[in-house]
Formats: C-alpha cells, structure tokens, sequence
C-alpha cells in the first residue's frame, strides 16, 4: 500500500511530438525526502492507458495525499481532471506540485478541487506534509504551503530554499527509466538536474519570483555520477540537462564537461545565456564539442534592442550574433528561443526579430530556432504587470489558464492582421530547419516537413502569409497531437 500518490498529467504538445516522454522529473525529486519515510507510488497519466483503474484501486486503500505536478498552459487541464477524480472517489486530500502552483499559488489553492498547494521546492514540503497528515498534527506548522481554512487562504511562510549539495539521491526507481528515453540526435536520451535557478532577472520569466534570482547548483562530481549511473544501469549514453542556466559557474561546468569526455556520452543543455558563450574561449568551446556537446539553448526572445532592454537580458541583436560566429563550425548547435507580442512591440520590433532569426540562420547552418512563441504573461513577473496596464485581464479560475501555451494568443494588442502575422511565424519558424529529425519525429512528419521547409523559409524571410491553407490544417493536426494522452 502506497501513502502518497503522486500522479503526473500530460504535458501537451511539446512533449507527445517526442518520440518518448521525458522522464517525470518534478514528481522523482519531490519525492526524494518522502521515501525514507513513506511508501511512494508515481502513476503517468501520459503512458498508462488504465491510469483511472490504478489510481481508484489506490484510493481505496486510502493514501494520505495524492500530488500531481503542474505548469502553467494545457497541462492545467488533465491536472484537473486527475483532481477530479480523486474526489469523486474518495475524500484523499490533493496536493499540487509545480511552477504553476508557485506562481498563482492563492487562486490554485482557492480552487475546490485543490486541498494543498506547494510553493518553491517541494522536497521537504511534500515530507512534512505526509507526516503531518499521518499524525494529524497541526498542518500550519509545514513551511511551504498555502490552503483553505474557514473560507480563507491560509500562508504557511516560505520554505529556505533547497541547497542542492546536500539533496538526496533522487528515487528513480519509482519509474520505468526505460520508458522515458525520448530519442534526440539519434539516442535514447534521459533528462538530468545539474542545478536550479537562475541568477537573472528578466522580466518576463517566473524565476525571480519563485527562485528570487538564486541559482544553485549540484556538485560536478555528483552529476557525473548519475550519468554513469544512467550509463551503466541503462545503456544510456546521451543526456538532456534540463538546467535554466547551467553555465553560471564555468570553473565547475568545465569540471562536468571534462567527465562526459572520459564518458564518451553525447549531451544538451536546455538553459545557457548568450552573456556566458560570450564568456567562453576557442579552447572552451572547442572542449564542450570534444566532450560530446551536441546543441546549447539560448534565449535570444527579440531583434529589437528597446525590447531587449525591457526584458532585462543583458544582450544586444550584436551580441547573439557574435555568439552564432563563434559557435558557426564548432560541432555545437545553437538553438535560439524568440518570442512575438510582447507588450507595446511595434510591427517594425517584431520585424527586426524576423530578420534576426532569418540572418542566424544564413550565417550558421548548423544553427535552428524554436518555433516563435507568442508572449505569454506570467503571473509574479515585472511584464505581467505591465500587460495589465494594457489591458490583459488575467483568468480568474484555475481552469481557464489552461489555454495558456506559446503558441496560443491570451492578449488584447495581438489583434487582426498582427495575429494572422503571428501565427504564420509560429508555425512556419517550426519548419525552417531539421528540428523534426533532431527528436526523431516519425517518418512521414520528416518527410513532410522537409518538403515544405523550403516554403516555410521563403513565407518566414518575405512575412508572406497569404493563402495559409497548410498552416490552418497543420494547426489542426497539432491541436489533436497535444490532446493525446497515452504514448
């Protein structure tokens, strides 16, 4: 019999386009303290077709809390059906986990389906909670958490931040590692935490507020240890670091870099700065490629400096392109990330991003893009409130964020044409390099999408959108891929 039953929702899109999903990170390290002290059941709502069976024959052994982890957009919405469920059939308290509970921590925790929310790290959290809903002591006194008391929202005070030299070895047992292995560059591929937080402070993202600008970081001698654990217990020879920022410290990078070398393992980082390539020398680059180093994700979101300078990056249009110089024949990839709408950008803004996009491309073929997101405002950040002051009504219920996602508009000044603009450059930027091959997308969508890239190039350099028939069927099709739930 399981005490706490932690269940992941599906992702959406971005993750059911994989050819696996990515491992359920969030629920494995919130678990990490609980399982010394309690039986742990994780339950995947995206792999396990009778998800609804296993979770009822649970709850009639009455488990004291069941999690579900949860971030802002589609995700919302099968959270919510998990929480559903477990009311209808029992009176186990629900507890959500998540970046999305810590930023809109009082209206998720108004929700009637939401019993407990937590806010931050919820390694301790989750521990303490369970132990005092165990021993029915008083739950006020568990840092970390917000819920309902006699019709208010109670605040329980915020938790010290986790610092991850002293983290426990997170429990991956509680899963099948073999089924999430999503294929990248050719590989089956296991998603790894080198470190958390970001030391920045843009303005639109959700870190300064639920990570207060701290970055911090595991040991290098620790990460190489679970990668030779995945390597050796697995067969796994390829890493995604699903880091915000993992370069911050480069002493300690290099010192990580220099293990995977000796492991002869392949690896991406999903989170690095422009400002720290810009730090990196030849020699440095050139030992991030001996080592394996197969792509860096960097926030570039803008071509125009006034919108650069909004958003607090730090970085100059220049700046990206010096980066895409230096890593031009390195044998390390740049992905660039680019956002549209953001509040008060002028047409002639987002062009100088189309053509930003459009020269990284020419300069450095081995250079791709994500498909352009539409600005999205986040609850807790600076921007936010600027959108407000525009006009942008935020949902008052928890349901109503599900709609929230890059590639859906949720503003007031994307309107007419700037919308029908906005949308060409999502969809089309998604074509214009071999990102489909990159994650092993199934046959026919390669094919596909390398018959069309050509097309969706020319439609993206001229903003010609006219008679967008295969962006309205695309965008169809992938509505229905973002609904599926099992793999």
């Amino acid at each position: 019999m399981a005490d706490i039953i932690l269940v992941q929702p599906v992702v959406g899109l971005l993750d059911n386009i994989k050819s696996a999903p990515a491992i359920p990170l969030s629920l494995i390290h919130a678990a990490a303290c609980a399982v010394e002290n309690f039986e742990v059941l994780i339950i995947d709502q995206r792999i396990e077709h009778n998800w609804k069976v296993k979770l009822k024959a649970e709850l009639l052994k009455k488990p004291l809390l069941v999690g579900v982890t949860c971030m802002l957009g589609p995700q919302i919405k099968f959270a919510i059906e998990i929480c559903e469920f477990v009311k209808k059939e029992s009176n186990v308290p629900t507890v959500w986990g998540g970046a999305h509970g810590s930023t809109l921590t009082e209206q998720t925790a108004s929700d009637p389906l939401v019993d407990y929310v937590v806010f931050g790290d919820g390694e301790h959290t989750l521990d303490e909670l369970a132990k005092a809903l165990k021993n029915k002591t008083p739950v006020k006194d568990v840092k970390g958490l917000f819920f309902k008391e006699n019709g208010k929202i109670v605040d329980t005070g915020k938790r010290e931040y986790l610092e991850l030299t002293e983290y426990p070895e997170p429990p991956y047992y509680l899963v099948d590692v073999k089924k999430y292995l999503p294929v990248r560059f050719g590989r089956p591929t296991i998603d790894m935490e080198s470190s958390r937080g970001c030391p920045f402070q843009c303005t639109f993202c959700y870190n300064p507020h639920v990570n207060n600008c701290r970055w911090r970081a595991l040991p290098a001698e620790t990460v190489l240890k679970r990668v030779k654990y995945f390597k050796e217990s697995f067969g796994v020879d390829s890493v995604w670091f699903i880091d915000d920022e993992m370069f911050v410290d480069l002493v300690r990078a290099l010192k990580i870099v220099t293990g995977l070398t000796e492991m002869k393992v392949k690896w991406t980082v999903q989170g690095i700065t422009i400002k720290s390539v810009l730090k990196m020398d030849e020699s440095y680059l050139n030992q991030l490629a001996a080592a394996g180093c197969k792509q860096l994700n960097l926030g570039v979101e803008s071509g125009s400096i006034r919108i650069l300078e909004m958003t607090k990056k730090g970085i100059t249009p220049e700046k990206v392109l010096e980066v895409n110089r230096k890593l031009k024949g390195s044998r390390v990839s740049p992905w660039y990330y680019f956002i549209g709408g953001f509040p008060g950008e002028s047409e002639e803004e987002l062009r100088m991003t189309v053509s930003l996009i459009v020269r990284l491309l020419e300069e450095n073929r081995s250079a791709k893009v994500s498909g352009l997101g539409c600005y999205t405002p986040y609850p807790g950040t600076i921007m936010f409130e600027q959108s407000k002051s525009l006009g942008y009504k935020a949902p008052e219920k928890l349901l109503d964020w599900a709609t929230y996602s890059v590639d859906n508009i949720n503003t007031p000044w994307i309107t007419g044409k700037r919308k029908m603009l906005i949308e060409g450059l999502q969809f089309t930027t998604f074509f214009v390099d071999d990102k489909p091959s990159d994650i092993n997308a199934p046959w026919y969508v390669r094919v596909v999408a390398y018959i069309y890239r050509p097309i969706a190039f020319w439609r993206l350099k001229h903003l010609n959108f006219a008679l967008p028939f295969e962006i309205k069927i695309g965008n169809k099709i992938k509505k229905k891929i973002a609904e599926k739930k099992c793999f």
